[in-house]
Formats: structure tokens, C-alpha cells, sequence
């Protein structure tokens, strides 16, 4: 299955067929940490778990009702602030998985 017709797919899927988690590491000017936290924790499926002085942290993005987790980490980078984004872990399960198709 082409990665688009996948994305497209996975997307039109009620939420609650789907869990997709995310593992974030995001780098943020140290002076402007506080900000980006802020802007962070205001953006749906999303919470930071932890922030260090020298500006890194980490963070989960999850599937939320109109957006989708990998949108929303794409988003990540235009907030003033950020200097890197990395998607460090993910897991994804759909009702399909669990039934024993597979996904391709």
C-alpha cells in the first residue's frame, strides 16, 4: 500500500479504532523554553513530560480528535523557538493489526 493511501486511511479511521503514540525530543533555545512549554502543552495531544535548563524535551504526541499525531509533530518545528525536532519512539495498533491483517 502506497504510504499515502496508508496515511489517508488511517486518518479518515474514527479515533478510537486507532492508538498512535509518539515519543518526542524537541531542542529549544534555552531562553525560550518556558515559551515553547507553553505553547506546548495548549496544543492538543500533546504533553511534555520534561524540560531541562539547556532547552531539551521530552515529549508525547498522541492522535487527537482533527489531528493527527504526525501533522502535529510536523507542526512542531514552526514554534518559535525550536531548533530540532526527533521522533524518537512510536507505537501504533489499529483494529485491523488486531485482527490479524497486515498493514503494508
Amino acid at each position: 500500500m502506497r504510504l499515502a493511501t496508508f496515511v489517508a486511511t488511517e486518518q479518515s479511521k474514527p479515533r478510537e479504532q486507532v492508538e498512535n503514540i509518539c515519543g518526542v525530543l524537541i531542542h529549544v533555545k534555552p531562553e525560550r523554553r518556558q515559551e515553547v512549554h507553553d505553547v506546548l502543552t495548549r496544543m492538543p495531544g500533546v504533553e511534555v513530560h520534561t524540560m531541562t535548563d539547556d532547552g531539551r524535551m521530552v515529549v508525547t504526541v498522541e492522535d487527537a480528535e482533527g489531528n493527527w499525531a504526525g501533522a502535529t509533530i510536523t507542526s512542531l518545528t514552526d514554534i518559535q523557538g525550536v531548533l530540532n525536532v526527533s521522533l524518537v519512539y512510536h507505537h501504533f495498533d489499529s483494529d485491523l493489526d488486531l485482527e490479524g491483517e497486515t498493514v503494508s
